[in-house]
């Protein structure tokens, strides 16, 4: 029915199971939890709450469920992979994340995955840019030397 996301999370998987590791299997546990939580999150804020669009049809559904929980935590884990470490480097790679991700966004939107109701595509490039933003940051903030971690 919906087998487009479906594909691509199959050809990220593979693709982060071949990808040389710049992270740590750490990292990667650590990263795709809190983006696959933070991208529950966000649906249900905004597809439940807000209803400002719908993944595959009214309510929950346990495949749409499974999508959540791994496809954008697969394209994050790609993303932090090849995360440039110098900030004009990394503008010109979130932008070209940014540009894919809109893709996607727009096939699914026309294999009827992803059904808009008053958002409107150019919410997404602020919205994503924030994410890849919120993950740079949490990428430096695992890196980051114990001596710097706050102690409690």
């Amino acid at each position: 029915m919906y087998w487009l996301p479906y594909l691509i999370l199959v050809i990220n998987l593979v693709i982060i199971w071949q990808m040389p590791k710049n992270l740590t299997k750490q990292e990667i546990y650590i990263s795709w939890c809190v983006i696959a939580l933070i991208n529950l999150s966000t649906d249900v804020v905004f597809s439940f709450y807000f209803k400002l669009y719908e993944l595959a049809g009214p309510g929950v559904q346990l495949p749409v469920h499974l999508i959540e929980l791994t496809l954008g935590a697969s394209f994050g884990i790609i993303f932090l992979n090849f995360t440039p470490e110098k900030i004009r480097p990394f503008l010109l790679y979130a932008g070209a994340w940014i540009v894919i991700s809109m893709i996607f966004e727009i096939a699914f939107v026309k294999v009827h995955f992803l059904n808009y109701f008053t958002w409107k595509p150019w919410y997404s490039p602020p919205y994503y840019f924030g994410a890849l933003l919120y993950l740079r940051w949490h990428l430096w903030f695992l890196r980051k030397p114990e001596s710097y971690h706050d102690k409690t």
